[in-house]
């Protein structure tokens, strides 16, 4: 395949496509119109149109708290039109041409998040041993979230926490001193999920889990485990936290904060603890997985949620997670970019990892069972391609020739 600037293939354009529509009045191929079109949706547009102000106010703070920002941002800007380039199919029966401009796949993008969703949720699932999974969410109190503004993606207390948590349940204690897995009697094996906000956009740190009810011992042999003590896990995750919360920041500004927490919360952090299909809205542990992957994915908005935009203001709704009391709220755009941006994870940042025996480094013996099969698993694979997402999604084959239905070839990626 053949790579060249707009330019260059300007110049293979006029001595092969013969449709004077395709050009503009100056004699240069037109991009836009010419291409299967992907809308990046209201997010991309409020960015658009407000950026370069935003960014020339507040560089200076943006570039330490979340220095990947403006390149996350222009990347969302440019999401499937020419200045991120395509791919050139043309027709070889009648030469048309169509362009399939790349997408951003930023972390900022509802449309490229989908495609993020469907391909995380599939790893997940090829790794998922076919048994009963728990769903446990382990919530940081609102009063502590803002110590972990600014060092979240910076340590991996958290997930540490919350890994010791569920270690120290299934092998009845708390190892006072870090020792190596194969120290450990027995191996659960669960997936860990960070979300930073709730629905109002809020920062509210929790992390939910995924979690077998099953262990494995020593020889790679799986032994069922499926009572969680609810009691144990609040009260275990609160100490451990805090524990390792004093120790990062330092007992003389921590001490404080911890006793104040102790006396609040006398029966531990908030740990919810349910079956994956048993009085929860799941019905399988796909569409479980299917919704955390969802918000490990995407912006921290959805687009559906956003009522109104009128240049000025953003309007969205959402529905209270206590009481699912309905709410609309009404933000300029520069507070409404800022509250996006404040959930926007560093580059290489893994929101999403899997412990135990569903570790990549862990092997299980050969006879166990899996949710998806190494068979359906590949062809799982082949259905996350574009082309066939597009097909599976819309109905259509994207690189049929508009003209004369033929099979167009890609012969050029264009920059």
């Amino acid at each position: 395949m053949e790579h060249m600037d707009i330019n260059q293939f300007n110049i293979w354009a006029k001595n092969h496509i013969t449709d004077d529509s395709k050009f503009d009045d100056d004699g240069f191929i037109i991009t836009e119109n010419n291409h299967n079109y992907k809308s990046t949706g209201i997010i991309s547009k409020i960015f658009e149109d407000h950026w370069d102000s935003y960014y020339s106010k507040y560089h200076k703070i943006l570039d330490i708290l979340r220095p990947n920002a403006n390149e996350e941002v222009k990347k969302l800007i440019d999401c499937a039109n020419h200045n991120l380039g395509a791919s050139v199919y043309v027709c070889p029966k009648c030469d048309d041409v169509i362009f399939s401009h790349h997408t951003c796949k930023g972390k900022l993008c509802s449309s490229c998040g989908i495609k993020s969703q469907k391909i995380k949720t599939q790893h997940i699932l090829e790794k998922c041993i076919n048994a009963k999974h728990r769903h446990i969410t382990f919530t940081v109190p609102s009063s502590l979230c803002h110590w972990f503004f600014n060092i979240l993606t910076s340590t991996n207390l958290l997930f540490d926490s919350v890994s010791d948590t569920i270690y120290s349940i299934v092998n009845g204690k708390i190892k006072k001193k870090k020792t190596s897995k194969y120290n450990l009697k027995y191996s659960p094996g669960f997936f860990a999920f960070l979300h930073t906000f709730g629905r109002p956009l809020n920062f509210n740190v929790h992390i939910h889990v995924i979690i077998a009810e099953y262990v494995v011992d020593k020889n790679a042999n799986l032994k069922k485990f499926n009572y969680f003590n609810y009691d144990a896990l609040s009260k275990r995750f609160m100490k451990i936290l805090l524990d390792k919360m004093e120790k990062y920041f330092g007992k003389d500004t921590f001490k404080e904060t911890k006793n104040e927490m102790y006396l609040k919360y006398k029966n531990g952090f908030y740990v919810n603890n349910k079956l994956e299909c048993d009085g929860c809205k799941f019905k399988s542990i796909e569409e479980l997985i299917r919704y955390l992957t969802r918000y490990c994915s995407r912006p921290a908005m959805a687009e559906t949620r956003i009522s109104d935009y009128d240049g000025t203001n953003v309007t969205f709704h959402y529905n209270d997670h206590k009481n699912e009391e309905y709410h609309k709220e009404t933000n300029s755009v520069y507070e409404f970019i800022t509250k996006l941006l404040r959930h926007l994870l560093p580059k290489g940042f893994k929101s999403i990892r899997s412990y135990g025996f569903y570790n990549k480094s862990n092997k299980l013996c050969d006879n166990i069972n899996y949710i998806v099969s190494k068979e359906n698993a590949r062809l799982k694979r082949d259905l996350l391609k574009w082309k066939n997402l597009i097909l599976t999604s819309f109905n259509r084959i994207p690189i049929i020739c508009p003209k004369c239905d033929e099979l167009m070839e890609c012969i050029f990626e264009v920059s």
